[in-house]
């Protein structure tokens, strides 16, 4: 399927919308680097399916949004580019990816209860976002045999008592209230 990204090209960027699957992290060089997995993309303009999933960087754009909910649509700009895909030394092909999202906007959103997300702006709350996924997507990775790392989920814990419960501050409605921001930006 991504053969139609191929197509469209990387000359313009182009309006996607897809459904939030779940959250992840990538290892680049010695760091974690949190992504998070859409599925069904299409293109906004024509409704379009373009690929059936796609992993993006977890940008300040999704994370303005707060906690997403698998089932969340999410609207975004994007530039098609292409990438080698594989390990050196084993077959690798060429794929292609979307990258720089910006303008992200929750479409429609699944009913339940979000949490606050730690700022990414200091080294802080990037190793507390990690934490977090590695935290929710436990079964995932313990069942795959990818590391989860005691000492980014005590960042996490960390900044929960730090941020959260030290104010005694309702996860839902401080995270509602920051979703309602979110949205009137857009």
């Amino acid at each position: 399927m991504r053969k139609k990204l191929k197509q469209l090209g990387s000359q313009k960027r182009h309006t996607f919308i897809g459904r939030f699957e779940r959250v992840g992290y990538k290892k680049s060089y010695r760091y974690y680097q949190p992504t998070l997995l859409l599925t069904q993309v299409a293109l906004s303009e024509t409704g379009e399916l373009i690929t059936d999933h796609l992993w993006l960087n977890y940008t300040k754009g999704f994370l303005a949004l707060g906690e997403l909910l698998t089932g969340d649509l999410l609207q975004f700009d994007g530039r098609v580019a292409s990438y080698v895909k594989g390990y050196f030394g084993a077959q690798q092909k060429i794929d292609y990816k979307v990258e720089r999202p910006s303008r992200v906007v929750l479409q429609a959103k699944i009913e339940g209860p979000r949490r606050l997300l730690p700022d990414t702006a200091t080294k802080f709350g990037r190793q507390a976002l990690i934490g977090y996924i590695m935290e929710r997507e436990r079964a995932f990775y313990e069942a795959s045999c990818r590391p989860i790392d005691p000492y980014y989920i005590e960042q996490y814990r960390a900044w929960l008592t730090d941020h959260v419960m030290k104010n005694a501050q309702n996860y839902d409605i401080v995270s509602q209230k920051q979703l309602n921001v979110a949205s009137k930006k857009h």
